[in-house]
């Protein structure tokens, strides 16, 4: 499947704020830890750089720290692609819609009318995910149909992500699951959005306030805050999903089979567009980088020992991709030696 994508170019927002619902690893923001002597947020950056889709960098977070971050990386603000820092709100939400209004200032450095942007795509990625590539954006990009939806979230297949599991006597990273009724899937952190075309924008802080659901308070708070007593109906689909993710961890994956079937993937596409007043829509990916995120210090410290390893893995791995993808990557590999630059090395 190809789109109008191929042709277009997307700024890019990359989250880097330490708001009030985001977690530090060792009392640290995620995007100042470091792996191989390099800040993660330098491997993302170099990762956006190389996209040919993407035109200009907005880089959401704290403006002061930032700036020094990438002065002594060596970070090139003005080529291959022009890198604009923008001090953190409160607030992810916050620091999306603020981010994306500085990208509408014209020159000017004043937003005149956004009527004429209401269609204006943005990619949103975090800045702890540095195993994401340059042919798993590109994929994304181009497969994310934006003249049809408003909002595109990525996801991997649990099959994809096998390899970084702990095994015997080696660490790794155990991911919890979306189980829908197709499969088990992991979000990837990539995010095609139209925040104008989105009506209820302020439910994104809601969502990601209580995405670390760790105790029953925290998920009726999340069910009531989403759907509120008038849609009861979503319940079903709530309860099941959270249902999968209780006996998942348990174990007890007969169980997990059993209430998938409550979770049809495009019920919840369908849920979720309803609660955002959105045409919303989620995209498999066949990398699994992304989804690779730091959660914690466990994780952090997991994939600073494995960084190397797992990122070869993905590197000799390609092959496994469907023959599109492989198109893709050639395409995005052709253009990455174009605007080669000194960066962090993988």
């Amino acid at each position: 499947m190809s789109s109008m994508n191929d042709q277009m170019k997307y700024d890019a927002i990359l989250l880097a704020g330490e708001g009030k619902s985001s977690y530090k690893v060792y009392h640290q923001n995620k995007a100042f830890l470091t792996i191989n002597g390099k800040c993660l947020i330098h491997y993302i950056i170099k990762t956006l750089q190389q996209v040919e889709f993407i035109q200009d960098i907005y880089v959401v977070g704290p403006k002061e720290a930032l700036g020094q971050v990438f002065l002594s990386g060596r970070v090139d603000l003005k080529s291959p692609k022009r890198i604009h820092i923008v001090e953190q709100k409160t607030t992810l939400y916050e620091n999306i819609w603020h981010t994306f209004l500085q990208s509408l200032k014209d020159g000017n450095g004043e937003v005149q009318n956004t009527e004429p942007h209401r269609d204006r795509a943005v990619l949103v990625v975090p800045c702890d995910a540095p195993m994401m590539t340059p042919q798993e954006v590109e994929y994304f990009i181009s497969h994310a149909d934006m003249e049809k939806y408003d909002h595109v979230l990525g996801l991997v297949s649990s099959e994809k992500l096998k390899y970084f599991y702990p095994q015997k006597k080696i660490a790794g990273i155990k991911m919890a699951y979306i189980h829908l009724k197709e499969a088990s899937f992991r979000i990837n952190n990539l995010h095609m959005v139209k925040p104008l075309r989105i009506e209820n924008r302020e439910y994104i802080q809601k969502m990601y306030q209580y995405r670390y659901q760790r105790n029953l308070k925290n998920l009726i708070l999340l069910g009531f805050s989403l759907f509120g007593k008038e849609k009861t109906r979503h319940y079903k689909t709530y309860i099941g999903l959270q249902l999968c993710l209780f006996f998942s961890k348990l174990g007890l994956d007969f169980l997990v089979d059993h209430f998938r079937n409550l979770n049809p993937r495009k019920e919840l596409e369908k849920i979720i567009g309803t609660i955002m007043k959105t045409r919303f829509k989620t995209l498999e990916v066949p990398y699994p980088g992304a989804a690779l995120d730091i959660d914690n210090a466990k994780d952090y410290d997991v994939m600073k020992n494995r960084f190397d390893e797992w990122w070869k893995y993905i590197q000799e791995h390609k092959e496994s991709l469907p023959v599109e993808a492989n198109h893709i990557e050639a395409s995005s590999t052709a253009h990455t030696e174009k605007v080669a630059r000194p960066s962090p090395t993988h």
